[in-house]
């Protein structure tokens, strides 16, 4: 009538793994990674780290972010942003002086020459309002001797 079905033969053992060398095994893969993360932002940063700390004790509180490089085909670029107590408005002294003391410094401590454009972006977080932005974009060429604005003392 029927036959009989055969067990299957059995195959090699299966090997476990103990949970602490899978908690190890985690932590490890964790210090890799962080130190990865922590090798990349070094090596992102280091170039302009200089510029970053001479914005940042030059104005205090502005969070400044300097990047550079280029982007798929664009300028080689060197970009400055950081927060402002006040309105940025191109037309104001105040942000006159500021754009003027940012070249200056990045004229000291970066290579401009290495760079197609300089870019300086100075943003106004309110609380409870937009943020405002004014953003300034020059060759490099132009600002490596001469500033952008000529501004009268008050």
């Amino acid at each position: 009538m029927t036959e009989p079905i055969a067990a299957p033969e059995p195959t090699t053992p299966a090997t476990t793994i103990s949970g602490k060398w899978v908690v190890v095994g985690m932590f490890v893969m964790g210090i890799i990674a962080s130190g990865v993360i922590f090798l990349y932002w070094d090596l992102h940063t280091r170039p302009f780290r200089p510029l970053t700390e001479a914005v940042g004790r030059e104005f205090r509180h502005s969070l400044p972010k300097v990047e550079g490089g280029r982007h798929k085909g664009s300028a080689n670029t060197l970009r400055i942003a950081m927060r402002v107590p006040f309105v940025p408005d191109a037309s104001t002294p105040q942000t006159q002086r500021v754009v003027n003391r940012i070249v200056e410094l990045a004229q000291q401590q970066a290579e401009l020459a290495r760079f197609d454009v300089l870019e300086v972006h100075l943003i106004q977080l309110a609380p409870e309002q937009m943020a405002v932005e004014q953003s300034f974009k020059y060759p490099a060429s132009d600002v490596l001797t001469a500033l952008p604005f000529t501004v009268q003392d008050e």
